[in-house]
């Protein structure tokens, strides 16, 4: 039985990935940031937080790249000759998460599942930067988290044995009903505002 638990807020999850308490305050996706609780602590949680075993979460955990923490230009000078990338697929996100290509089709927005490739098979594909965004996979592997996916979780299932109970909870959102995101910078927008107006941050145009 784990003997650690992060604590879940369930009033909201960025994307389908858990928000959970971060050390020091706030909430935070990244697992690596989430403060730890006993399971003393975990027992007087408030009704909105779900307490989570530490081994359960961890084992079910995976790595993705938050769009806020990467930059075409910082990561430029490691697109050198031989070097292998990875090809990000604008205007797909899962939360702040960007989305990689897959092999030989599709996309995945867990990054161990990203296709490798060298600069040099990149650049021959001709995608253009609509397509896809060439990035080295050796910047990416220092700002990739781990965080835990909605989907790849059960409470039921991680709290047996523990003796603790999950209260009913507030009723969660389902993706059609959470705000979506910028095409072009990845900001929440509102469903009808994108209708009404370019992205008040980068101008981008997010009609269907």
């Amino acid at each position: 039985m784990s003997k650690q638990f992060y604590l879940q807020d369930s009033r909201s999850n960025t994307g389908d990935g858990l928000m959970f308490w971060a050390l020091g305050g706030g909430y935070t996706t990244n697992l690596d940031k989430a403060e730890l609780f006993t399971q003393k602590q975990a027992y007087s949680h408030r009704e909105t937080d779900i307490p989570w075993p530490k081994d359960y979460v961890d084992a079910r955990a995976h790595l993705g790249v938050d769009h806020q923490y990467i930059n075409l230009d910082e990561a430029s000078d490691r697109l050198r000759p031989g070097c292998i990338v990875a090809l990000q697929i604008p205007g797909h996100w899962n939360g702040n998460d960007i989305a990689f290509a897959r092999w030989p089709i599709g996309h995945t927005y867990r990054f161990e599942k990203a296709h490798h490739l060298t600069l040099e098979a990149a650049d021959a594909i001709g995608n253009t930067p609509e397509e896809a965004l060439i990035w080295p996979l050796s910047y990416l592997e220092a700002k990739a988290r781990r965080l835990v996916h909605q989907r790849d979780v059960s409470i039921e299932e991680a709290l047996q044995g523990t003796g603790i109970e999950v209260v009913k909870l507030r009723k969660q959102l389902k993706p059609w009903e959470r705000p979506p995101n910028c095409q072009g910078c990845g900001r929440f927008i509102s469903w009808d505002g994108r209708f009404l107006n370019n992205c008040k941050n980068c101008g981008g145009n997010n009609c269907p």
